[in-house]
Formats: structure tokens, C-alpha cells, sequence
């Protein structure tokens, strides 16, 4: 039978843009950290730059491995700085791929949350943080537009609350939820009409979602919040009548509470046919917080409205441009000041040389002043000692004037020698100062010698008798028993106490044949 030839398929091509992406996402999971840190350098700076169009499976299929390169990150540093890495890129790309970088994200965190350990945790806890961050940061960039506001609100809900995927997720939804205020909270104030935008959402996302845990979440993290705050904005108007700062918490916050009207937008999400049933109860007991909140800042006649600033950066500074005359007369007073310190310079230097010339004077009569006071004092000692007569030979002129001694080293000997005589001098004069005949008959010397001080060593020969033994020599314990002379332990008194005690010792064979002979009678 004659085989046919059959034609094999041609093998499918795949995009360029995917095998970059297989590539990069292999080493973005690598295990060694140097491999990863070149990957997601060039992933970040060079590769997604570069890239137009992104398909959906590619961006999710990087996003996984950068999910991994995180996973790997276990000292705290190192992972903070990879995240802030990550979430800066959110800043530096195009706004469609900035937009769909955050999209994907949140994608792949609900995908992959459920696999998450509790020692991995927290590192995504801050990976959430920081991307929340940049996402505010990118409307913040586009100075808040409405319709631009909007649309990325609409991306956050729609992959956080109002997913409609079958991964379990709700954890990214709890964290979202806890930390949104608090991160938002950095770029109050804003517009009235911003501020609708930003927070009207949450009060939907309670009344249609099914979780009850998210929507406690939702009330404790978010507008319990804002009801604190507006309470103890409304306490301190009442107290004071003054504000405090603008930029303080109970401000910004309180009148956010005291004028967005959140009692009425409870009460309709209530009361309307999409609101799920279990939630009814905790968006009316909403509403009547927020309506007692408001009726008590209309009873107290005071007035809330929301604080609305622009946040100025205090590293920016505008530059100021001088005029044409400003310039001129910077320019005719830096002259001026130039000539002054010359000037100044000059007087300094002639001054500096007077003051040297005088300082030399004085130091000359000066000299010459402490020689006349010497020689008046020595003549004045000379008077004296005449006076005194007798004792003239032994007291000397104070004022005379000492040789100069050469001093020069000497050797050990002699230096021994010295301290020697100096000793018994000291020796001598305390002897002389105690009372008594025993002080004038204290002449006897008492003399050191080394070879009659001998020490004795096991390993050495016994001494003689007649040299002294120091009692460290002795034996301590021995030496109090009878029988024993005092002196080292020497092999015939260690052989008569071995003897000594086997005799002691009772024979036991003696008793065993005594016992036999008895029963053999």
C-alpha cells in the first residue's frame, strides 16, 4: 500500500504583541527577584508605552504575571516599593491605557483574591490602597471634569460592587468600601456638583447589592463617618459661632454631611422597587439620622455650606517676572553694595593692621613693666633675709632664677633604684614621727632573697627540710588530721591510707564459709 502524503495544517502565527507578552509574563513569575526587577522595568518603561492597542486576554494574561511578581515580594520595603511602582505607572500612561490598566486590575484581584493566604495578605491590602490613590489622582489631574469624573466612577463601581462575574471577591469590595473615604479625604475639597458624582453612587450600590456585609461596611466606613463629623461640626458652631480651619477634618467632612441632602436620596432608594428588602431597614434608620441632623442645624438657625477650594501644593511657587525699571534699579543697588564692600574690605584691612602694631607695643611694655615688679620684689626678699639674721643660710631667694635642668632618660635600674630610696626615706620619716623608744631604736633592715624562698613543684625534686614551705603549698585538709605532718603529700602517706582502707572493707567469703560449716553440723 502506497502511504499518501498528507498535508499537515500550517502551524498558526501567533501576534508579535502575545509572544512579548508570554515572554515577559514567564519572568515576571520568575522565582529569583533580579529577573522579575528587569521585567517589570522594561514592562512598565519601555513595553506598555510603546503598545496602542492592548487585547483584553493579553493585558489580563500581564496582570497575572505581575499578580505573581507581587506574591513573591516578601520583605515589607521591597514590597512597598514595588506597589508604589505599580501604582505610579497608573499616572504616566495614556489615559486609555492608564484606564485600562486599572480595569484589568481589579479584574484580576477578585480572580485571584480567594487564593490569597492571611501571611499575603496585608501586601494586597496596600496594593488596593495605593491603586485607589492613583486612580483619585487621575482625576485630580483632569481638574475634576464632570463627565470625566463620572466615566471613571462608573469604571471603579462596575468592577468592584456592581460586578457582575462569578469569582469570589468580596473581599476587594470590603477593602474599597473601608478605604475609600480615607484616601478620597486627600483631595477634599472639591465642588458640590464633584461631590455628587463621588458619593450619590454608594447610596445605590446599598439599596440593589445583595451583600449584607458590604452594606454594613458602607454605612460604618462611609456615612456613619460623615454623620460624626456633622454632628460635631454642628456642636462646635453652636458653642463658638466661630469655624475652626478649612482644612480640618470636621469642616470638610461635616458640611459634606449638613448639605448634600443624604436624608432625601435614602428615603426615595427606600422606598423605590429596585431596593432589595433586607436593606430597606438600614437605609430608612439612614434617613432618619441625616433628616434629626438637618432639622437641628435649621432649629439652630445656622448656616452650612460646603467648603469648596482649590488645594495649592506648597512645592509649586509661581515665578514672578521683574519689570524693565525694577531690573535697572536691582541692577544700580547691586553697584552700589559691590563699591560699599570694597569699601569695607579696605577699612577692615587697615584697622586689622593698626590693631596688630598696637597689640605688639603693648606686649613689649608689658615685658618690660613684669621686669621691674620682679627685680622690686627680689630686693624687697633681700631686705628680709638680712632682718632675719641666723637664718639666712637656710632660706634662698624666691625670685631666683632656676637653671635649666637636662632632662634625659633614664635607664630601668637606676630608675628602680631611685624609687627604692624614695621609699625608705618615707619609711624612716613615719618611723621617726611615732612616740616612743621604738622609733629611735628602728634601725634593724630586714633583707629579701629568692633562693630561700623556694616554692616546691610536683614536677620538681623534694626540698630540703630546712627551707620554708608557703601554706598554699600545704595540703588544706589533710593537714588538720593526726597522724599526718604538715608539708607536701608525699607517696608513702597516700600508699598507708590505701592500705587503711582495705582493711576496713569486711571479707565476705569468711561469713558465706562460716555459714556453711554451721549447717553442715
Amino acid at each position: 500500500m502506497v502511504k499518501r502524503n498528507q498535508l499537515s495544517p500550517a502551524p498558526h502565527q501567533p501576534l508579535p504583541i502575545e509572544e512579548q507578552c508570554k515572554s515577559l509574563i514567564k519572568k515576571l513569575a520568575s522565582c529569583k527577584q533580579t529577573i522579575r526587577d528587569r521585567s517589570l522595568r522594561t514592562v512598565l518603561r519601555t513595553w506598555l508605552p510603546e503598545q496602542t492597542t492592548i487585547p483584553e486576554e493579553s493585558m489580563k494574561k500581564l496582570w497575572q504575571g505581575i499578580f505573581y511578581c507581587i506574591w513573591h515580594a516578601d520583605k515589607s520595603l521591597y514590597q512597598s516599593e514595588l506597589i508604589d511602582r505599580l501604582s505610579a505607572a497608573l499616572n504616566s500612561f495614556p489615559l486609555p491605557l492608564a484606564l485600562h490598566y486599572f480595569a484589568v486590575f481589579l479584574f484580576t484581584m477578585r480572580r485571584e483574591w480567594s487564593r490569597i493566604d492571611r501571611i499575603r495578605l496585608d501586601k494586597f491590602y496596600l496594593l488596593i490602597r495605593r491603586f485607589l490613590r492613583g486612580f483619585f489622582k487621575i482625576m485630580d489631574g483632569s481638574a475634576w471634569d464632570l463627565e470625566f469624573t463620572r466615566r471613571l466612577m462608573g469604571v471603579l463601581f462596575d468592577g468592584t460592587f456592581l460586578a457582575g462575574d462569578r469569582f469570589n471577591g468580596s473581599g476587594v469590595n470590603y477593602h474599597v468600601a473601608c478605604a475609600f473615604l480615607e484616601e478620597v479625604r486627600l483631595f477634599l475639597p472639591l465642588k458640590k456638583e464633584v461631590l455628587e458624582v463621588v458619593f450619590a453612587p454608594f447610596v445605590r450600590v446599598m439599596g440593589v447589592v445583595n451583600d449584607k456585609v458590604l452594606v454594613g461596611k458602607i454605612k460604618s466606613c462611609l456615612f456613619d463617618e460623615l454623620l460624626k463629623m456633622g454632628k460635631r461640626l454642628l456642636d462646635v458652631k453652636k458653642k463658638s459661632g466661630v469655624c475652626e480651619e478649612e482644612e480640618d477634618d470636621d469642616v470638610v467632612l461635616g458640611s459634606i454631611a449638613l448639605s448634600m441632602e443624604f436624608g432625601k436620596r435614602f428615603y426615595e432608594m427606600g422606598s423605590s422597587p429596585d431596593c432589595c428588602q433586607g436593606n430597606r431597614k438600614v437605609l430608612l434608620s439612614l434617613h432618619k439620622e441625616f433628616l434629626q441632623l438637618e432639622k437641628d442645624m435649621l432649629s439652630s438657625g445656622i448656616e452650612v455650606s460646603i467648603v469648596e477650594g482649590s488645594r495649592r501644593c506648597v512645592d509649586e511657587v509661581p515665578e514672578l517676572v521683574p519689570m524693565c525699571s525694577e531690573i535697572a534699579v536691582d541692577e544700580s543697588r547691586a553697584v552700589s553694595e559691590s563699591k560699599k564692600k570694597k569699601k569695607k574690605g579696605l577699612k577692615k584691612c587697615s584697622k586689622s593692621k593698626k590693631g596688630s602694631v598696637k597689640k605688639d607695643a603693648d606686649v613689649v611694655n608689658h615685658g618690660k613693666k613684669d621686669e621691674a615688679m620682679i627685680s622690686d620684689l627680689r630686693q624687697e626678699f633681700e631686705k628680709i633675709a638680712s632682718e632675719m639674721g641666723p637664718v639666712k643660710d637656710k632660706v634662698t631667694s624666691v625670685c631666683e632664677e632656676a637653671e635649666p635642668v637636662s632632662v634625659a632618660k633614664k635607664s630601668k635600674k637606676r630608675k628602680r633604684e631611685n624609687k627604692v630610696v624614695v621609699e625608705q626615706g618615707k619609711r624612716e620619716a613615719a618611723d621617726s614621727s611615732l612616740p616612743g623608744p621604738s622609733s629611735e631604736k628602728s634601725s634593724k633592715r630586714v633583707r629579701f632573697s629568692l633562693k630561700n624562698n623556694v616554692v616546691w613543684k610536683p614536677h620538681c625534686p623534694l626540698p630540703p627540710q630546712y627551707l620554708r614551705l608557703p601554706p598554699s603549698a600545704t595540703p588544706r585538709g589533710s593537714a588538720l588530721k593526726k597522724g599526718i605532718p604538715a608539708g607536701p603529700v608525699r607517696g608513702e602517706l597516700s600508699c598507708q591510707s590505701r592500705k587503711a582502707k582495705e582493711k576496713v572493707k569486711p571479707n565476705t567469703r569468711k561469713a558465706v564459709k562460716t555459714i556453711k560449716n554451721l549447717k553442715k553440723k
